[in-house]
């Protein structure tokens, strides 16, 4: 059996078999189409508890647009009106808060008599009753990858919700599409994760420097998705490890500090912290450890480096400059595809496919030569219908919470 060395959510480096993976995707896609089916028959005829909300996320813990709906429900007060349940893979992601944490099985009884339902990374594959609002935020709602039925990942039928969000009018051709469902289930109400990259809550110290820059590259293979985007196995898409100690060098030459976040799902060797005096690469789980929480380092930085991922989109409400390293563009687009026919349209930056262009993109930063800015507000526009900071509030108010 192939094994493949990943990290799990603790940071700890474990032996995962690629057969083993295989099984549990093919086990999860038979349960899917025989037992839910029946449990989608049981929830058109439950009762509904309106006084309750679920939270879900199939994928670690409370993550992504569940992290700013948690904190607007429990800032405003919803809690003492409203049981808010929270479905996570495991108890050891509970929060110390004051809501209520339960692993993916009870969860699913859960959402059985609950009215109020919000998903991020994966959902339950129940269909919702006429007396349910079940809310699909995503986990980045603007983005270049394809998904869904406009992939070659079969993972059969993904219409599991009431409404699913958008961030403007731009993505709804093509998430009718991915999930199958109609136009009145695309809801343009913006990504609640926005409203953390525009509310500051915390600011980091990262030293003396002319600049920090943010790199964060999507995931090529995931053996914990069962499934990988390209045959690119660099860490850093460009640079090898032993390519480290000269992009030091470059980044030293400008006075430039690189801080590198790998994506949560992507295939890891080994420990990744790299601490040299310009370059910092952590795993997703060393930069929580570091103490960094991702939108409030976005808005702190003076440029992101970032490539297929809705991440290079959300960036653009910063307003500041950013690049997209892609030298596997093009298998990218026959592997996994994208929602645009040119993905480069929409990439409002450096487009970055050789080294010699990230030292380049290096030499405009530093040298404040800011020549996308135009581009910048035309994709800014298109991307985003709102930039108010009052996503999680749309969220709440579709789905009839009310205190």
């Amino acid at each position: 059996m192939q094994t493949i060395m990943v990290e799990d959510k603790a940071g700890n480096t474990k032996i995962r078999g690629v057969n083993k993976v295989i099984r549990n995707v093919f086990l999860k896609k038979i349960m899917k189409n025989t037992i839910f089916p029946f449990l989608t028959l049981v929830n058109k005829i439950i009762p509904k508890k309106d006084m309750q909300i679920l939270l879900y996320s199939a994928n670690g813990g409370i993550c992504h647009s569940l992290v700013p709906i948690r904190e607007y429900l429990l800032e405003n007060g919803y809690d003492r009106k409203y049981r808010i349940i929270c479905g996570i893979e495991k108890l050891e992601y509970a929060e110390k808060d004051k809501l209520e944490y339960c692993r993916q099985i009870k969860a699913l009884f859960y959402f059985l008599c609950t009215k109020h339902v919000f998903y991020t990374a994966g959902q339950i594959p129940v269909k919702p009753s006429k007396q349910q609002i079940v809310i699909h935020l995503g986990h980045g709602n603007a983005n270049f990858k394809a998904c869904g039925s406009l992939t070659d990942i079969s993972n059969g039928d993904e219409f599991f919700f009431t409404y699913m969000a958008a961030s403007s009018e731009l993505f709804i051709p093509s998430m009718v599409r991915e999930y199958r469902c109609k136009r009145d289930n695309i809801a343009v109400i913006g990504d609640p994760l926005l409203d953390k990259l525009l509310t500051v809550k915390e600011k980091y110290d990262l030293g003396q420097y002319k600049k920090v820059l943010l790199w964060v590259p999507t995931f090529r293979q995931s053996d914990y998705l069962g499934y990988d985007d390209s045959d690119m196995e660099e860490m850093i898409p460009l640079f090898t490890e032993d390519d480290y100690d000269d992009l030091n060098r470059e980044l030293g030459e400008r006075q430039i500090r690189l801080i590198v976040k790998l994506h949560p799902m992507q295939n890891i060797k080994k420990k990744c912290l790299h601490n040299d005096s310009y370059l910092n690469l952590y795993s997703d789980s060393e930069f929580r450890k570091e103490g960094f929480e991702l939108y409030n380092l976005m808005a702190q930085v003076d440029g992101l480096i970032g490539d297929y991922s809705s991440t290079s989109l959300q960036y653009l409400l910063a307003d500041k400059p950013q690049a997209y390293v892609v030298p596997d563009i093009a298998e990218y687009k026959e592997k996994r595809g994208f929602i645009f026919s040119d993905p480069e349209t929409y990439m409002a930056g450096h487009i970055i496919k050789e080294k010699k262009e990230f030292w380049s993109f290096l030499d405009d930063i530093i040298c404040e030569r800011d020549i996308y800015a135009e581009k910048r507000a035309w994709v800014r526009g298109q991307a985003f219908q709102y930039t108010d900071n009052q996503n999680c509030k749309r969220a709440i108010r579709l789905s009839r919470i009310h205190l």
